[in-house]
């Protein structure tokens, strides 16, 4: 069921133990969503557990109240409400919340591909972040906002929106990360952590990944794989991938870019960017994925070679069919 933000309001304070949770190989949004929220419930007094299945990872340590995510444990806590927050489908949750055997109490996001999975459920698919969608839902509920909760969001806010540049911001975006700052996120040493703070092992895997690439379509389409030999020869850990697609679109002529991530032998991982004229989140759906118009991700069995012909033909007749490019 669909609720409005009041009823959020009400769910918040009628109860007192709440588990918060994010999707896996979590990002900005997916921590600042967990952080701002939990925080902000802890301030009314309310008891509450951040997991993920992933733990935290070491690139998001500066966000406040980072030491309180944990990696998701075999049995939740008794009596509490579970709490989805930036996570388009339940099993993203992790493995050991499938194993819970639960349905979250309280599902809230931004993915217009959500199917509403939760008992009670806000999500707002034109919001470019969960963490803007959190925003909103605290302010109408008159609840705290402090200067912790406030930088998470920005985080949050931020890396979904790639620092403000992608389709989804708006002036609404605009207004609520200037009430951010105003409440005490301090966006210059935000953005010098998310932004330039990398380790030298990302730019290891980046040169490795660089030397697969490959373009179609008039240079229109660019794509590249990474495999797991990639890691041990570079250093770099699954938290280096964080935002790698986004140097691909830097190219001029590309209007889609795709990195292809063999995890395993029965597992790719998809990333797909659009600048706006490809719909990558139809493109995904056809493979069992999901995501936004601009951004959208596909984890699938298929074998590599198969996937990366059926993939780049699927895109290069969106593209086609594109009436900006007649």
């Amino acid at each position: 069921m669909h609720v409005p933000f009041s009823a959020v309001g009400d769910f918040f304070r009628q109860h007192s133990t709440f588990v918060i949770l994010s999707h896996v190989r979590p990002d900005g949004d997916a921590y600042g969503s967990t952080l701002g929220l939990g925080l902000c419930l802890r301030e009314m007094g309310k008891t509450v557990y951040m997991y993920n299945e992933d733990g935290l990872t070491p690139r998001f340590h500066y966000m406040p109240g980072s030491e309180n995510i944990q990696v998701t444990p075999a049995q939740p806590p008794a009596d509490a409400k579970i709490v989805a927050v930036d996570t388009a489908d339940a099993a993203r949750l992790g493995k050991t919340f499938v194993s819970w055997n639960r349905t979250p109490d309280l599902n809230i996001d931004h993915h217009v591909s959500n199917p509403l999975y939760g008992e009670l459920n806000v999500v707002v698919s034109d919001a470019p972040a969960a963490s803007q969608v959190l925003y909103e839902l605290l302010v109408t509920n008159g609840l705290p906002i402090t200067s912790d909760i406030a930088s998470n969001f920005f985080i949050g806010i931020s890396t979904d929106t790639g620092s403000f540049r992608y389709r989804g911001t708006t002036t609404r975006t605009f207004e609520i990360a200037a009430a951010l700052t105003k409440a005490g996120a301090n966006p210059a040493f935000l953005a010098q952590q998310a932004y330039q703070s990398y380790p030298a092992s990302r730019f290891r895997l980046l040169q490795a990944v660089l030397q697969t690439t490959q373009f179609s379509a008039d240079n229109r389409i660019v794509w590249c794989k990474l495999d797991q030999d990639m890691y041990t020869t570079t250093g770099a850990t699954t938290d280096d991938t964080e935002g790698l697609i986004e140097y691909f679109l830097m190219t001029e002529t590309v209007e889609v870019a795709a990195l292809l991530e063999v995890i395993s032998h029965t597992c790719i991982r998809v990333s797909l960017r659009s600048r706006g004229k490809v719909n990558v989140s139809r493109i995904a759906a056809a493979y069992g994925g999901g995501g936004h118009h601009s951004a959208a991700g596909i984890r699938t069995s298929l074998p590599y070679t198969e996937l990366e012909s059926s993939l780049i033909r699927d895109i290069e007749i969106a593209l086609a069919a594109s009436p900006s490019t007649e």
